[in-house]
């Protein structure tokens, strides 16, 4: 045999012995890489899922439809950015609105009284200019807002990207359609208030119209034969809080109006049993969020039998017309609609 062939032999051999195990270490590597990439997504994913009741991250915009500021301009940036004929839709966004045609007026509460910090809120009432002129009593207007898991300070009352009340109120008053009016609101960012299935749990309304005439002080004067209280979502998902709490306060509401919330039974329950000179609204979107219409509505009106109202007063369910983020939107379509009516 020739040294050639000798030498060719011999590689043979030590790869036949050298070559599975090579193999096999190089397999365990290749299974703990795959096995890293999957916890590693599992982990993301869980990240994801944690922070889902908290303010989404700064690209979530971009999966909403908003780009970031010249996004598709990666050439040239400097310039589309110092352009001005052509605004983009974020620096529209930006643009300030206008001014409010009225002061808004805040104040706290700090819960030290029941010793639960968790029940501390903030107050924020809104006088329009007109309402300011006045020189009688006038009707007030409440808000009580849903969800607040994201923890805005004043939500729907100039906080938040929702919509403002204060703004929907004040339209309506410059419009004519309806008198001037007094608005008020609880804001409250205490996770036990706001994030665990229903907002303001507990809930002293009486204790709130005090503190908001407090406010009021000099400024203007509540005719409360004429409180209008209006709850958003989670604001009507609590049995005994919320707008419930309102309903069955001592100083009678004229009007309690539950706009797109929870409609549980025990709701329906609640607001078919309200006094008989109060007005009750229920409305409601279908798009958006799926719940058992026909238990609420049946409970509701047997309730509303066993508890006849005064003459002339409403008892209304009202589905409304779907529009762009109907949820939200209902805010809007539910004042514009109802409070001319109770407000003339």
């Amino acid at each position: 045999m020739s040294l050639r062939a000798l030498r060719l032999t011999v590689l043979v051999a030590f790869g036949a012995l050298v070559g599975p195990e090579a193999r096999l270490r190089a397999d365990e590597e290749s299974s703990r890489s795959e096995a890293i990439a999957v916890d590693g997504d599992e982990a993301v994913a869980q990240s994801k899922k944690n922070e889902s009741g908290s303010a989404p991250p700064k690209k979530s915009k971009k999966a909403e439809g908003e780009r970031a500021p010249d996004a598709p301009k990666k050439k040239g940036s400097e310039k589309s950015e110092g352009a001005k004929s052509t605004p983009t839709k974020d620096s529209h966004k930006k643009a300030e609105p206008e001014p409010l045609p009225g002061k808004t007026i805040d104040f706290t509460y700090d819960a030290k009284d029941i010793k639960t910090p968790s029940r501390a809120y903030m107050g924020r009432v809104f006088v329009h200019d007109r309402a300011a002129d006045a020189k009688k009593p006038l009707p007030l207007v409440v808000f009580i807002h849903g969800l607040n898991k994201a923890k805005i300070k004043f939500r729907w009352m100039g906080g938040g990207e929702e919509g403002d009340v204060r703004r929907i109120v004040a339209d309506l008053i410059d419009d004519g359609k309806v008198q001037p009016v007094l608005l008020a609101a609880p804001s409250s960012i205490e996770p036990d208030a706001v994030a665990t299935g229903s907002s303001f749990p507990v809930f002293d309304f009486d204790q709130f119209l005090e503190l908001t005439e407090k406010s009021l002080d000099g400024v203007a004067t509540i005719d409360k034969s004429r409180i209008i209280v209006a709850g958003h979502s989670g604001a009507g998902c609590s049995s005994n809080g919320g707008i419930v709490a309102a309903a069955r306060a001592k100083n009678v509401p004229y009007s309690v109006i539950s706009i797109d919330t929870c409609m549980h039974v025990d709701l329906a329950k609640a607001l078919g049993a309200a006094p008989p000179k109060t007005h009750v609204i229920v409305t409601w979107q279908t798009v958006s969020w799926d719940r058992s219409f026909d238990a609420f509505t049946s409970t509701f009106k047997e309730t509303l039998a066993q508890n006849p109202t005064s003459e002339g007063v409403m008892r209304e369910l009202d589905p409304l017309p779907a529009l762009p983020k109907a949820h939200d939107a209902t805010v809007g379509q539910t004042f514009s609609k109802y409070l001319p009516k109770l407000l003339p």
